[in-house]
């Protein structure tokens, strides 16, 4: 019996993964056809209304899922419904305060029509409740089809966007990537909406709604997750943000052709490798000591160490078949990509230690060496884009990295030796 739940749940974990790897290529897919195939400044324009967007989705959330995932383990799944549905109105709350802030940014940075603004709010709406859906279905098991939905929905985006680039002859403009990834939005929140109330748990509200509680309240207990996860996203992506104030949308397009494809390494990584072993990390961090946790996430980061380089070997080799057209059609530099892709190794290697913390409820560790790391690196970053262009801007996130990854390594050590003593 024992061996068929491990089993079961082994099978659970890999279809979360074929899944969610399927729709990070989808959705890759998407953000690159565009990206690739729009005119240099609009690929720029494109490139920041997508980090605008992800940046948003992840404000609207506010790590919501993570308070979720802990009030409700082992619990009935009526008890995580009702989590699932007063957090819906906390995002409404978010989503409120939040998009005036959202267009602002969108105006400043990408200078887009006010058509585009619309589309773009539709947008960041519709890609934090298709964000939801992976996190609440990493807690629940019931929650698993609405990934399909979701999958759909964005490989539909890139078999629209690859058509209207390669086959119709019409080309690709802003205006029609914007228009198409807005209505894949609503049909798919519209989709998501109708089957989450087909099978979720029809349980009443235990208490009455309270401003106090539902949204303040909610805020407080994701307040330092939150906190650390905006340092940590503003890391991997402020180097977008400076690249899109300081430079030209034609130098803006260069540089996101480059940082969506290690972009893309990232969220496989957090999905084949972060994400798939923090619950059994958690686990162990109950019983085992520092050591036995640091040695554990460091076999898991190996296998990142052999893998990333595979993502520039393509690159290169498809540039030596080719005898250059690749990189000279798509404006590509193989050695800004190799820059890129060593500051993600770096980060790939601190997000493993900061773990080891994590599981050891040490958050507010991760969040100081996160705070010292973004502070330096902010600087740096504006400093080096300014004098050197997209080439600072990528040698900026190697240092950032790289100075995490040594403050958080150094956290990891000291706490080690602290419970040995104690011990």
């Amino acid at each position: 019996m024992d061996g068929l739940v491990i089993t079961g749940q082994r099978l659970r974990d890999l279809y979360l993964v074929v899944v969610k790897l399927a729709d990070v290529a989808a959705r890759a897919g998407f953000v690159l056809a565009a990206t690739y195939a729009l005119p240099i400044s609009q690929a720029g324009q494109f490139g920041l209304i997508v980090t605008l967007v992800g940046l948003f989705a992840f404000a609207f959330n506010f790590e919501r899922h993570i308070d979720i995932q802990r009030r409700t383990a082992g619990e009935p799944g009526e008890i995580f419904d009702r989590f699932v549905t007063s957090a819906l109105g906390f995002f409404a709350f978010n989503w409120a305060l939040m998009t005036p802030l959202f267009l602002v940014a969108v105006i400043a940075l990408a200078h887009v029509s006010p058509p585009l603004l619309i589309m773009a709010v539709v947008v960041v709406i519709g890609e934090h409740l298709s964000n939801q859906a992976y996190q609440y279905a990493l807690i629940s098991p019931r929650y698993y089809p609405l990934l399909l939905v979701v999958l759909a929905k964005n490989a539909v985006l890139v078999a629209v966007v690859l058509y209207q680039a390669l086959l119709s002859g019409g080309g690709l403009d802003l205006g029609f990537v914007m228009l198409t990834w807005a209505v894949g939005a609503v049909l798919c929140t519209g989709a998501l909406a109708v089957m989450w109330l087909r099978f979720r748990s029809s349980a009443p509200r235990e208490k009455p709604f309270h401003f106090a509680v539902d949204i303040l309240g909610q805020h407080r207990a994701s307040a330092v997750h939150f906190a650390l996860g905006l340092i940590a996203i503003l890391i991997l992506q402020y180097d977008r943000l400076a690249v899109g104030a300081l430079m030209p949308l034609d130098q803006v397009g260069l540089y996101f052709r480059h940082t969506l494809l290690v972009s893309l390494a990232y969220q496989a990584f957090n999905v084949i490798s972060y994400n798939r072993i923090v619950p059994s990390v958690f686990a162990e961090a109950k019983t085992r000591d520092f050591g036995y946790l640091h040695r554990r996430v460091l076999r898991e980061y190996l296998k990142t160490l052999v893998g990333a380089p595979l993502l520039l070997a393509g690159a290169w080799a498809a540039n030596a078949v080719t005898g250059g057209v690749y990189a000279e059609r798509f404006q590509l530099s193989l050695w800004l990509m190799a820059i890129m892709i060593a500051g993600f190794m770096l980060r790939a290697a601190a997000d493993f230690h900061a773990l080891v913390l994590n599981g050891r409820h040490r958050e507010k560790d991760v969040l100081r060496q996160q705070a010292v790391a973004f502070a330096v690196g902010a600087v740096l970053l504006g400093l080096l884009t300014w004098r050197f262009g997209v080439y600072g801007a990528a040698s900026a996130g190697v240092v950032t990295s790289g100075l995490y990854l040594f403050l958080v390594w150094r956290c990891v050590r000291k706490a080690g030796r602290e419970e040995a003593v104690a011990a």
